[in-house]
């Protein structure tokens, strides 16, 4: 269900009704279900993302500009933005990767840690959780998957930096008052991110059409996904939550490009940073907004 018909002016940060909270959320886990197929508790596969992630990595599609094996995973391991090796391609699918692996970590972390704290529950708020967080697996393999364009293989581990270690651990920590408010920081960052790139793609992918809306289509169904999570914290916080929320967007936000390094190389600027004040759900591409859930 969308229910984008029934909000005059829908916002990240705009009011919720409480009233209908639990109908909301139930209708939230519904599209959940429709949109990944009903999660395997057992293997923790979605059998629609299954299908989808296949028909993507099978795409015959391949960029006319070659990126070396070793060279790629020299500047994965030590990211060097003067190196003489680093292509506009490059550049761009090692964003996604780095994108992709901090994201991977931290759902692996706070899974880790809340799967002991809610366990045995079966609440709707938990069964939402549960299913949100095996989107974001998916997050991790959709975006590597973009280096099947270039026949890269991404086999290096990821070592996060201490500020995104921070980030994660205070959010896969936090006292259930400020979980989601930490969170909702998090996902709607993520989603000015993932919005931001998706925009830069055609800068750095020249007279490559198919190539160009490949990536594209990747980052749009990460999208698609985020502002449900977005959607989903905002209704299970009250006003003061969505308040401390809001407000820790910007630190979260600041914290970026240091965090990864890759996205200040390929432009997130100040600029940038100071364009989020004004970001909001009604600037997302019309696709992600018509097949995503937002309440």
């Amino acid at each position: 269900m969308n229910t984008n018909d029934q909000m005059q002016s829908p916002s990240f940060y705009g009011p919720v009704d409480e009233s209908q909270r639990t109908v909301l959320l139930e209708n939230y886990l519904a599209s959940l279900n429709i949109r990944n197929g009903v999660l395997d508790p057992e293997s923790g596969t979605l059998p629609n993302r299954e299908e989808s992630l296949s028909q993507m990595n099978a795409a015959p599609i391949h960029s006319v500009n070659s990126v070396k094996q070793d060279l790629f995973d020299r500047l994965y391991e030590q990211f060097n933005p003067r190196s003489p090796d680093l292509t506009p391609e490059m550049l761009l699918l090692l964003t996604f990767c780095k994108m992709n692996a901090g994201e991977a970590y931290g759902v692996r972390v706070v899974k880790t840690v809340h799967s002991r704290q809610d366990r045995g529950k079966t609440n709707l708020r938990t069964r939402v959780i549960q299913v949100a967080q095996e989107e974001e697996e998916y997050h991790t393999r959709i975006l590597v998957g973009a280096a099947h364009y270039y026949n890269i293989n991404v086999t290096g581990i990821y070592r996060p930096k201490p500020a995104l270690r921070f980030l994660i651990y205070s959010i896969a920590y936090a006292p259930r008052p400020l979980f989601h408010p930490i969170l909702f920081a998090s996902e709607v960052v993520g989603v000015y991110l993932f919005n931001w790139t998706l925009n830069q793609i055609g800068n750095y992918i020249k007279s490559q059409p198919e190539l160009q809306q490949a990536m594209e289509q990747r980052l749009i169904e990460i999208l698609i996904d985020e502002v449900g999570h977005v959607a989903f914290n905002r209704l299970v916080m009250g006003a003061s939550g969505r308040q401390l929320g809001h407000t820790l967007t910007y630190p979260t936000l600041r914290g970026m490009p240091t965090i990864t390094p890759e996205l200040a190389a390929l432009g997130f600027n100040g600029q940038v940073m100071r364009a989020f004040g004004n970001f909001d759900y009604r600037h997302l591409p019309e696709e992600v907004r018509r097949r995503g859930y937002f309440a």
